[in-house]
């Protein structure tokens, strides 16, 4: 996988292979000031299991690891540069490589989630601290990469649709992470799903504490 800090001036990617590498990594990295941006890359599967379940938890991540001074402000600006209404392509649930191709063709890319030319997924958030980036990076590795996991939540949303994504997206719009997808509230989907991987996973506590406690206060990521 890799994770980029995209300064104003500076692009700063770190290649790693587990989050305690990019922990490491990360220790004595340079400060290029102004941070606008943070984006994950990870290799797609040939089923596009991994696309469709990072489509699917979207809505959970973008509200739970925002940091915007006026909440989702970043995702906001996304969505009124983006091709699409609320900043997703329309058509994941089923998705057709070719369509999904020759739509971008002669269009930049301009949407939070996108599958890149190489088969690479690039997925992109408003700037967070470390602590947070770890933690996210923690979620994607356990949930996205790992193929046990990855299989399993994707029985668990089996049922699930294009605009039910895009109403989660919706959604978190008008309520942060009060607002409800699914079956319960997208601060619910978070601790459960924390919750789960703390009880399972030796090093869940070290990575996922911090934004465990903010969202159980009810608060976003901090500045």
């Amino acid at each position: 996988m890799k994770m980029i800090k995209v300064f104003t001036s500076e692009i700063l990617p770190y290649e790693y292979s587990s989050t305690s590498f990019l922990k490491d990594k990360m220790k004595n990295a340079c400060d290029y000031g102004d941070l606008r941006e943070v984006k994950f890359i990870m290799d797609n599967d040939k089923e596009n299991d991994k696309l469709m379940l990072l489509v699917i938890l979207s809505p959970i991540f973008l509200a739970c690891f925002d940091s915007s001074i006026e909440e989702l402000d970043f995702f906001r600006e996304k969505i009124s540069n983006s091709n699409f209404p609320y900043g997703l392509y329309p058509e994941f649930f089923p998705f057709d490589e070719n369509i999904y191709r020759r739509f971008y063709k002669n269009r930049e890319n301009k949407e939070d989630i996108f599958l890149n030319e190489e088969g690479l997924i690039e997925f992109t958030i408003n700037p967070i601290k470390d602590k947070y980036i770890l933690a996210l990076a923690y979620l994607l590795e356990k949930l996205v990469e790992d193929d046990n996991n990855r299989k399993k939540l994707l029985k668990y949303f089996d049922k699930i649709r294009n605009d039910i994504v895009i109403n989660g997206r919706r959604s978190i719009l008008a309520n942060g992470i009060q607002a409800f997808y699914l079956s319960k509230y997208v601060l619910v989907w978070m601790i459960e799903i924390m919750d789960k991987l703390i009880a399972e996973e030796i090093d869940g506590n070290i990575y996922l504490k911090d934004i465990y406690n903010r969202l159980e206060n009810l608060k976003r990521c901090d500045i």
